[in-house]
């Protein structure tokens, strides 16, 4: 590979946001106990398994997300899987980037913490915001389009 071309892979934004999402996916895939006490064990076992392909911050940042979405879907049982099963679908390709986020939003809309934390995760111009002084007011913003999340 020519060093120009490492130097496109190295800077390419895209690839950068894939990472993210994959390390993401790959940490929600360990098989982490639901309980506070073997959540910390199981934790510290993930992220010393996946800091081999990922760097640790990146893992520690996906291990934080999860256990923020875990806490706040919590009182829905199904919606955690339900979550990270459309985030699947669109690293597979089944699913527009778009069209998962546009689902994640009608989802989350009541835990609009669970969408700002994933920004992080997700490529340049892409955003989800939230406006504190309307209720159920929470957007997506796309590079070609603003979306506000159905009431």
């Amino acid at each position: 590979m020519s060093s120009i071309a490492s130097q496109h892979y190295i800077d390419d934004p895209r690839l950068h946001t894939s990472r993210k999402l994959e390390s993401l996916l790959s940490a929600y895939s360990v098989s982490l106990p639901t309980d506070e006490t073997g959540w910390e064990h199981g934790r510290a076992s993930a992220a010393a398994s996946l800091s081999e392909i990922y760097p640790r911050f990146l893992i520690e940042k996906a291990l934080d997300y999860l256990h923020l979405v875990r806490y706040q879907l919590s009182g829905k049982p199904l919606a955690y899987d339900q979550f990270f099963r459309v985030l699947k679908l669109y690293e597979e390709d089944r699913i527009e980037l778009r069209d998962a986020l546009l689902r994640l939003m009608i989802m989350c809309k009541e835990y609009p913490v669970v969408l700002l934390e994933l920004n992080y995760f997700l490529p340049p111009r892409y955003r989800f915001n939230v406006h504190t002084l309307e209720p159920s007011s929470v957007y997506l913003q796309t590079p070609g389009e603003n979306v506000r999340a159905p009431i």
